[in-house]
């Protein structure tokens, strides 16, 4: 059939204009009978519960098939029930509405379970509801000699809701054919899975009938077609905007399906044609996706300035943020490959060199917004008992944000089955939840962090002559490196196969004395800063306050270039003391950070430390 009403479009078959006159002319008589209905005192629940399905507002393409297997189903002699089981936005209700318009002899009816649901004092009640429904449906039937086909969308709250309304429903709908009431029910892979297949019998009462998303070519004829009824089909020439409407879709809004995600984001396009005469074309489309969803499609990144940027706020490591801008080259330019994630990288390097720096540098370089940054301690799952909610966290979080960076910090404490899982998200981009809902990763950025190999750092960190962390210095300890972190054993090891599926390895280079005290001055100037900022008071750091946090008596991370510990210590020492200062005095308006004794590294002579920091009024001049 070509049309049966004029927004229905049904390819390569030819319509006779009387049928459909015929067709239309009938539901409206159908229809018309339920009206009555709504009124008679005979079906109160019939007339308070349900509606007639609606004629379809959207084109109805490519479904002939599953139109097929519905009404093969409602001709069937005992399992004559259909459930059909889809994604949310695949078009569920559409296909009934399409079926309908097949099926002139029946009348459907939808039935509003919320409202059944939400007039009950007692979920037990829901039995007798139902019970009462198919006994007015079918009365209804039997006096207007019509089947009825009612439609229940969102099936698994009843079964959600009530042991006693499942019960009831069983023989309900075992009966259905000899009653002349067929039922079509629909719900999602997760609720029925979840609440549905769980009840065996249940099931058996219905034939059930997939849907699948519709593929590029079908989301595009109905895009087509929902723009000429838009009427915008003249500002639209060809087919490449709405495969491109399609693409970007499936790219950047993973979670949704087709065809409802492209006709959101068509239907926002149309608004700003209507409303700012915006042209409808590939610019429009990426805004349009940016406002949705927060993705750059236009992949807004001035390639020339990546390094620049990360420079600017990672200390001396000119090797990494090279090595990390060649491979984003790639991915501004779309030539990455589309079936894995965006890129994979192996941050290895000494605690406190920068690693995680650089990664939230990254996600405002590449978002604009450090909090897409998706981050987990490994060390959390080091027991194979903790896959499942390793499993569980990944997948929910990437569903909820599919454009982001993945942090995987320490990765070599994970354990063996959380790697192969890695393995899989590395190698396909996809990832099975525990509903069997497929989580995308192709538009994420994975990135691992390792400390292994520690040794090779140490020794850097003794020998090395550069302290801008450029390829001269690294390069020649790449080799070792690499072989170091292969070379784990124990409940560290790094897998070698995981390191066969990342893109690209970065060593960070250990940092030297005084990059770490070039670090710590300007944290300490931010401190200060936001002291100023915030209450209005003048923050004074005396140097020898630097010399303290990064000289004196360093912790474990120093010998092997790591600036955390100098950085856990201004907190602890600096920041904290600061803090209380400011809270006991708010009237101060200037303040001196000092240091009082003398430190190790000053005197030869002195064993150990006597130095601490002071906090106290600055004298005024």
């Amino acid at each position: 059939m070509a049309s049966i009403f004029g927004d229905y479009i049904n390819v390569d078959v030819p319509v006779d204009t009387n049928t459909v006159e015929n067709l239309t002319g009938k539901y409206s008589e159908l229809v018309a009978l339920q009206k009555d209905a709504m009124g008679n005192q005979l079906y109160p629940s019939l007339s308070l519960y349900t509606t007639p399905v609606k004629k379809a507002e959207r084109p109805i393409v490519g479904r002939e098939k599953e139109m097929d297997s519905v009404l093969a189903a409602m001709m069937r002699a005992e399992l004559c029930n259909v459930m059909l089981l889809a994604e949310a936005g695949t078009g569920k209700t559409a296909l009934v509405q399409g079926t309908m318009i097949h099926d002139a002899g029946r009348l459907y009816l939808e039935v509003n379970l919320s409202k059944m649901i939400a007039d009950l004092t007692d979920p037990n009640q829901m039995a007798d509801k139902l019970k009462m429904l198919f006994s007015e449906t079918q009365a209804f039937r039997e006096s207007q000699n019509i089947e009825i086909v009612l439609f229940m969308d969102e099936f698994h709250q009843v079964v959600q809701l009530s042991a006693a309304a499942v019960e009831a429903l069983k023989p309900l709908l075992a009966d259905s054919g000899t009653r002349g009431v067929r039922v079509i029910a629909a719900t999602t892979y997760i609720e029925f899975r979840k609440f549905i297949q769980p009840n065996q019998p249940l099931v058996e009462r219905f034939q059930r009938i997939n849907l699948s998303q519709p593929d590029k070519a079908t989301t595009v004829q109905i895009l087509k077609s929902m723009a000429k009824r838009y009427g915008v089909g003249n500002q639209i020439h060809g087919d490449h905007l709405f495969e491109m409407i399609y693409e970007y879709t499936n790219r950047y809004i993973p979670a949704n399906s087709q065809p409802r995600k492209s006709i959101i984001i068509l239907d926002s396009m149309v608004g700003w044609y209507k409303y700012k005469k915006r042209k409808m074309d590939l610019k429009l489309l990426a805004d349009v996706i940016y406002e949705a969803e927060g993705v750059n499609v236009a992949f807004r990144v001035d390639a020339t300035k990546i390094k620049k940027e990360l420079d600017a706020h990672v200390f001396a490591q000119e090797y990494a943020t090279q090595m990390l801008e060649n491979r984003l080259q790639v991915c501004v330019a779309d030539l990455n490959d589309k079936s894995k994630p965006m890129s994979s990288f192996l941050f290895t390097g000494s605690t406190g060199v920068g690693k995680t720096e650089m990664t939230k540098q990254l996600a405002r370089v590449l978002f604009q917004d450090e909090h897409r940054l998706i981050r987990f301690d490994m060390t959390e799952y080091a027991n194979p008992d903790s896959l499942d909610s390793f499993r569980r966290e990944l997948t929910n979080r990437v569903w909820e944000r599919p454009y982001s960076i993945v942090l995987l910090d320490e990765i070599e404490k994970a354990c063996a089955p959380v790697t192969r899982i890695l393995l899989q998200v590395l190698d396909d981009g996809r990832l099975m939840d525990e509903n069997n809902r497929e989580v995308v990763f192709t538009n994420a950025y994975i990135i691992l962090t390792t400390n292994a190999g520690s040794e090779v750092y140490e020794s850097i960190a003794q020998y090395a002559s550069d302290d801008s962390g450029s390829g001269l210095q690294m390069k020649k300890y790449e080799k070792n490196i690499r072989d170091s972190i292969g070379g784990t054993t124990g409940d560290n090891r790094f897998p070698p196969e995981l390191l066969g599926r990342i893109d690209c390895i970065i060593p960070f280079q250990p940092l030297s004395e005084a990059t770490q005290m070039n670090i710590v001055r300007a944290k300490l100037d931010k401190l200060a800063k936001e002291v100023k900022a915030k209450h209005n008071i003048d923050l004074a750091i005396h140097t020898r306050v630097i010399d303290y946090l990064v000289k004196d008596n360093l912790d474990t991370d120093a010998s092997a270039g790591g600036a955390r510990a100098a950085i856990n210590k201004m907190n602890s020492e600096v920041t904290a003391k600061v803090a209380r200062f400011i809270n006991a005095n708010p009237d101060i308006t200037e303040i001196i950070v000092t240091i009082e004794g003398d430190m190790a590294f000053e005197n030869k002579n002195q064993l150990e430390s006597r130095a601490y920091v002071t906090v106290k009024p600055r004298q005024k001049r």
